[in-house]
């Protein structure tokens, strides 16, 4: 059920975002590459979490810790929990612990990851030919990527975390964002659009996450004192991006309509 309630929303915005693309389609297997994009940044920002939160894991705990984990791993893998809740908790949920760590694993990683796959999917010739182009190709790797991670969080958390990331797609509005400073760059031919691109989501998408973050653990015996801020934090976090998403469909369709972004890209600085 989480996994039908998680597809919804995104397969919606996939529709208005290609829609422009009705009289004028991508190449031959263009669209299909832009999915494909997608998923492969998916499972490359997958993968390097995982490394990430090993060498996290080990820096924190001390190399005299670490054969001691292994051991539990291989006689006691039920007491690792336990073993890892012993080892400084207070500064796991370290509000500058935890704004670090989501910069690192999910606004640095996942947003480089797609910009890296947007940007090799469109060097095929006439990928992008306008302003808009650019705009549509990274929203569809973003929401490609946003599909399957909702899919795998419907899978672990339930039908109330697939109904509440539907709410807040903010894969598909940092997507939005991303193509839009991206195409400028091809516009205008300043690369302080392609920084922009990249700089922008990543700003977006860590301070979102780690504001959720900080208010899951502010029932935490360590945060007592901050649990009410954190709270309140992470309740403006989400309406924040509830309106942010609102807006950012509003512009896609102004942006559709009146032809806005229907300008030309330097079509060499693609290469």
């Amino acid at each position: 059920m989480g996994i039908i309630i998680s597809l919804p929303v995104s397969l919606l915005l996939l529709w208005l975002v290609l829609k422009p693309k009705k009289n004028d389609p991508f190449p031959k297997g263009g669209l299909a590459r832009l999915f494909l994009a997608g998923a492969l940044s998916t499972i490359l920002s997958s993968v390097v979490y995982l490394l990430l939160v090993g060498l996290i894991l080990a820096i924190r705990i001390g190399p005299e810790r670490i054969t001691q984990l292994v051991d539990m791993f291989r006689t006691d893998p039920a007491g690792v929990p336990a073993l890892l809740e012993s080892i400084s908790p207070s500064r796991e949920r370290s509000p500058l612990y935890v704004l670090f760590t989501t910069l690192i694993t999910a606004g640095l990683l996942e947003e480089l990851s797609k910009y890296i796959a947007a940007r090799a999917a469109i060097r095929r010739k006439d990928m992008v030919r306008t302003w808009m182009d650019a705009v549509i190709c990274f929203t569809v790797v973003g929401l490609t990527f946003e599909v399957l991670e909702n899919i795998l969080y419907a899978q672990q958390n339930g039908i109330l975390t697939a109904v509440i990331r539907n709410l807040v797609p903010v894969h598909f509005c940092c997507g939005v964002i991303m193509g839009w400073y991206y195409g400028k760059s091809l516009v205008t031919g300043k690369k302080k659009y392609c920084w922009a691109a990249l700089l922008g989501p990543v700003a977006i998408h860590t301070f979102y996450d780690t504001a959720l973050n900080l208010m899951a653990s502010a029932d935490s015996p360590e945060m007592t004192d901050s649990g009410v801020i954190f709270g309140m934090l992470g309740l403006l976090a989400f309406a924040a991006a509830i309106a942010m998403t609102v807006i950012t469909i509003v512009k896609l369709v102004k942006w559709r309509k009146k032809g806005t972004l229907d300008v030309p890209v330097a079509d060499e600085l693609l290469r």
